[in-house]
C-alpha cells in the first residue's frame, strides 16, 4: 500500500461544447475532481453555467495566452489593442507559447490579461481555487514569478507546485487505465501528492476541428474521447483503491 494522493484534473473546460460535456460527465461518473477553465475559450459561457456553484469539484483558472488549433481560434479577454504584444494581426493569440516568446510579449500585458481572465471567471460565478497554465506558458521570462505572486494575493493554490505522475515505460498504449496505473506504481517510491492531467472530450464534430499540422485527422478527438472513457472506467477507481491512493482536490493538497 502507498500513501499517494492523486489530484485528478480535467483541462480545457470552455474550449468547446464537447469538452464541457465530457468534463462534467467525468466528474459525475468518474474520478475527476478538478476542472481547469479556459476563460478565453469560445464555450466559456456554457462552462460557467455548468460549473458555477459546484462544491463537489475544485475549479481552477487555466491561464490561456495561446491558441494552438488551426480550427477554433480565440484571443484575449481584454481588447486586443490593450495587449498588442500577445496577439497576431487578427487579434487572436499566437499558436504556441514559443511563438509568443518570439513575438516579444510584455510581462505586464500578460499579467493584465491573466487578471482579466480571473475577474471574468469570478464575475460569472465561478469559485476558483487554483491556477494552472495552458501549455505550460509560465516558462516565459518573468511570468511564473508573477503568477506565483498572484496566487498568494488571491488565495489560489499554485498548481505548478504539484508534480505530475512520473512516466512509466514509453507512456503509450491503447489501455489508458493500464498506462495510468503504471504511472501510479512509478510514483509509489516517493509518497506525496501528484497530479494526473487529462483532457476529456467526445469524438464529435466540434472536437474534430481541434487540428494542426502533424496530427492525423480526428486524432485529438479520438484521444480525448479515450481519456473521458478511462476516467469513468471502474478499473481506474479499483486501481487507486488497491494501491491505497486517495483521489483529491487541489484544496486538499
Amino acid at each position: 500500500m502507498t500513501s499517494l494522493r492523486l489530484v485528478t484534473r480535467g483541462d480545457d473546460a470552455g474550449s468547446c461544447h464537447s469538452a464541457n460535456r465530457a468534463i462534467r460527465e467525468a466528474c459525475e461518473h468518474g474520478i475527476l475532481r478538478n476542472v481547469s477553465v479556459m476563460v478565453p475559450g469560445p464555450a466559456f459561457e456554457e462552462a460557467a453555467g455548468l460549473f458555477a456553484g459546484r462544491a463537489d469539484i475544485c475549479l481552477g483558472l487555466h491561464v490561456t495566452l495561446n491558441a494552438e488549433w488551426d480550427g477554433p481560434k480565440w484571443g484575449p479577454v481584454l481588447p486586443a489593442d490593450q495587449v498588442p504584444s500577445l496577439v497576431d494581426g487578427d487579434g487572436f493569440f499566437l499558436p504556441t507559447p514559443r511563438d509568443l516568446h518570439q513575438h516579444g510579449p510584455s510581462v505586464e500585458e500578460m499579467m493584465a490579461e491573466v487578471e482579466a481572465q480571473l475577474q471574468r471567471a469570478r464575475d460569472r460565478g465561478l469559485n476558483l481555487e487554483y491556477l494552472d497554465e495552458h501549455m505550460g506558458v509560465g516558462w516565459l521570462p518573468g511570468l511564473r514569478e508573477r503568477l506565483a505572486d498572484l496566487c498568494r494575493r488571491e488565495g489560489l493554490v499554485d498548481a505548478h507546485a504539484v508534480p505530475g505522475l512520473p512516466r512509466a515505460g514509453d507512456g503509450s498504449g491503447d489501455d489508458l487505465v493500464a498506462v495510468w496505473s503504471a504511472r501510479m506504481d512509478a510514483a509509489a517510491t516517493t509518497p506525496g501528492a501528484y497530479v494526473l492531467v487529462t483532457h476529456p472530450g467526445f469524438d464529435a464534430d466540434d472536437m474534430r476541428a481541434f487540428a494542426h499540422a502533424g496530427l492525423a485527422p480526428g486524432q485529438i478527438a479520438r484521444e480525448r474521447d479515450s481519456e473521458r472513457r478511462a476516467l469513468q472506467d471502474p478499473r481506474l477507481l479499483q486501481a487507486c483503491q488497491a494501491r491505497g491512493i486517495q483521489v483529491i482536490r487541489y484544496r486538499d493538497v
